[in-house]
């Protein structure tokens, strides 16, 4: 066995002696450095002598006796045919990666026209480093453009997505601009923060130091909220931060467990100072750098209209978002795919007292026949696609159901005017008629609502979006006065059943947006008695159904905030979690105002994907790993007992 062993280990060395002395190694980091880019080089003159850098493309393929054609992908995913009459080709992998010389010439048709194409003659070939089999093995991945997670770095070769890393460098550096050129300083945060109850999950980091006998942890940052707000106290006037953030949460198509945002922060500022600098930095780059078009917001009359200086973006308040779209991000791609209030017909629940409304969502002219509604809108009744209980879904298929269709609606609501109502809602042939319960619009907290939910399935269809889409364009709105508190929602799922209506804990709050809010002044007075009455200085900006970002007028005073921490969050202890702001608010911290921006979502956007992992280098996958490096991964025993670890037995 010991023989075997060394006599391999004797030919692994005069395998690689042989390629030491021969050169074989040395050849591949011997290269000029004075290649270009096939977008340039159709600058130069035909028959010009060129150099280029890249990769094989393509398998090439044998035209002649002694020709070949090839293909060379950039650096830029720009492309280029080679042509090869001295067999330099002939043993060519996909994806190896070459040096090639050869003489610009124009590429001819087949009856030798020329035309405003051109190609390399081949001159000189030197491979710098040979590709293996498994890149020609994904070659049907490559064809779909979209290889497996784990060879992340060859999908990131494809020229959508070098243009995708591109178009997210060019808009990091005209953010910075324009925040530079608005006297903003860009600060770094610590990534090593500690635990505090921020909403999400937080990730934990060991260490080897012990507090009080236990183990001692880092958290990574949420966000860098609390930093920012120390920033203010230190005098800095305007912070900006192109920022990591950390959240363990479920994963889906816009979130990451690591994300980025643009972090901002205004001292002596009120949220509407802050809210100006975002729209004008959020509009100026997107109508420079979107993909997708120009900004658009709607204007007084509800029509769609681009973002000017002289049209800002439109205000919607909660409580106007989530009676007309059922949920406080609405996509206004859609504009008049509006929820309707039946109240005034007299048309109210008769399921739940606390969800007294009864609302409907009307698709016109929506299907032709059964096949068709059933192809296009079953999706509207699946019970799976809601939270709790889904709409009633009624398709106006003859015209007796034109005057008698709110008697399917029967078994949650009560109509007392149902001839005005019928008349309202002018109900043809080919309709549907959506129809759910919601609490009454003071106390609105479910977050969509049912017919809000269904509104998402209708404009996320190809059907919906087709039938009522009016812009293909982004479409931007403020949603201001949000609450401020929401009562903390009963978790009440038990196996495969769901209860039909939220149930809340009694005198249990959280925060909407975050402990350290703001209250609108008008509802100060209220924040003793009925805080879940309180609006908040909170404003997001949304854009095509998504939440671009948000921020608010943070709270300067430490006896306000400390009130909210232990009258109304009931934080046990807020000393010990957030004593770091609360004293340097009693040394005297300016009243400030800040925002965060979803970088990778805006990116997405712009770039016309709806996945944010295309626009991440190396994304995680839905199960919150990285394919690629394989993490996270397990350490043995003896490294956790350095951090007062252990695994535990089952």
């Amino acid at each position: 066995m010991l023989r075997s062993q060394l006599a391999l280990l004797g030919l692994h060395r005069r395998y690689y002696s042989s390629k030491f002395v021969s050169g074989e190694i040395a050849e591949k980091f011997s290269f000029t450095s004075k290649a270009v880019s096939i977008k340039s080089i159709l600058e130069s003159k035909p028959s010009s002598k060129v150099t280029l850098n890249g990769w094989i493309d393509k398998k090439p393929r044998k035209v002649g006796k002694s020709l070949l054609f090839g293909t060379l992908r950039d650096t830029k995913g720009d492309q280029i045919q080679l042509v090869d009459s001295q067999s330099l080709l002939k043993t060519a992998n996909v994806e190896d990666v070459v040096q090639v010389e050869g003489l610009l010439s124009p590429k001819k048709t087949s009856n030798g026209n020329e035309v405003q194409e051109y190609e390399i003659q081949l001159s000189r070939l030197k491979t710098l480093n040979k590709a293996g089999k498994q890149p020609s093995q994904l070659s049907d991945y490559k064809q779909q453009g979209n290889y497996p997670p784990e060879f992340r770095y060859l999908q990131l070769r494809m020229p959508k997505y070098q243009s995708y890393l591109r178009k997210r460098h060019d808009i990091a550096q005209m953010v910075r601009e324009s925040l530079n050129g608005a006297a903003f300083t860009e600060i770094e945060t610590p990534i090593l923060f500690k635990s505090t109850p921020e909403g999400a999950r937080e990730f934990l980091v060991p260490t080897r130091t012990e507090i009080n006998s236990k183990p001692a942890f880092y958290a990574l940052p949420q966000s860098p909220q609390q930093y920012k707000q120390l920033l203010m106290a230190s005098g800095v006037e305007r912070y900006y931060q192109i920022a990591r953030c950390f959240r363990d949460e479920d994963l889906r198509s816009d979130r990451q467990p690591e994300f980025t945002q643009v972090d901002i922060e205004m001292a002596f500022a009120t949220g509407e100072q802050v809210m100006e600098q975002v729209e004008v930095t959020v509009a100026n780059v997107w109508n420079k750098l979107s993909s997708v078009g120009t900004l658009r917001t709607l204007d007084h009359s509800g029509r769609i209209v681009p973002v000017t200086d002289t049209q800002p973006i439109s205000r919607m308040k909660y409580s106007t978002a989530m009676t007309h779209y059922g949920i406080d991000k609405p996509d206004l791609r859609f504009p008049n795919l509006k929820i309707l209030d039946l109240s005034e017909f007299k048309a109210y629940s008769v399921e739940n007292n606390d969800f007294p409304i009864f609302e409907v969502l009307v698709l016109r002219n929506a299907f032709d026949s059964a096949d068709d509604y059933i192809k296009n809108w079953s999706v509207l009744s699946d019970e799976h696609q809601y939270n709790s209980r889904a709409p009633i879904v009624v398709p106006i298929d003859s015209q007796e159901m034109e005057s008698q269709w709110f008697e399917e609606f029967m078994a949650i609501a009560n109509f007392e005017n149902t001839t005005m109502m019928t008349r309202f809602l002018n109900l043809k042939k080919g309709d549907i008629v959506c129809g759910a319960t919601r609490q009454a619009t003071h106390s609105l907290f479910e977050n969509p609502t049912p017919l809000g939910r269904l509104r998402q399935l209708v404009t996320q269809t190809e059907r919906g979006a087709a039938q009522y889409k009016e812009c293909n364009e982004a479409v931007a709105t403020w949603v201001i006065d949000f609450p401020l508190f929401a009562p903390v929602e009963k978790d009440l799922q038990r196996g495969n059943t769901k209860e039909r209506f939220p149930v809340y804990l009694d005198e249990q709050f959280t925060s909407t947006h975050h402990p350290f809010t703001m209250v609108n002044l008008k509802d100060l007075a209220k924040l003793q008695q009925e805080p879940l009455k309180c609006t908040g200085s909170h404003y997001d900006l949304v854009i095509n159904g998504t939440e671009l970002g948000g921020g608010s007028t943070r709270i300067h005073d430490p006896e306000l905030q400390n009130y909210v921490f232990k009258s109304i969050l009931k934080i046990e202890n807020p000393k010990r979690l957030f004593g770091h702001l609360l004293t340097a608010f009693e040394s005297g911290t300016p009243p400030h105002a800040g925002f965060a921006i979803g970088f990778d979502r805006m990116c997405a956007m712009m770039c016309g994907t709806n996945n944010i992992r295309d626009v991440i280098a190396f994304p995680k996958s839905i199960s919150g790993s990285d394919l690629v490096v394989q993490s996270p991964s397990t350490v043995p025993e003896q490294s956790l007992k350095e951090y007062n670890l252990s695994y535990l037995t089952k």
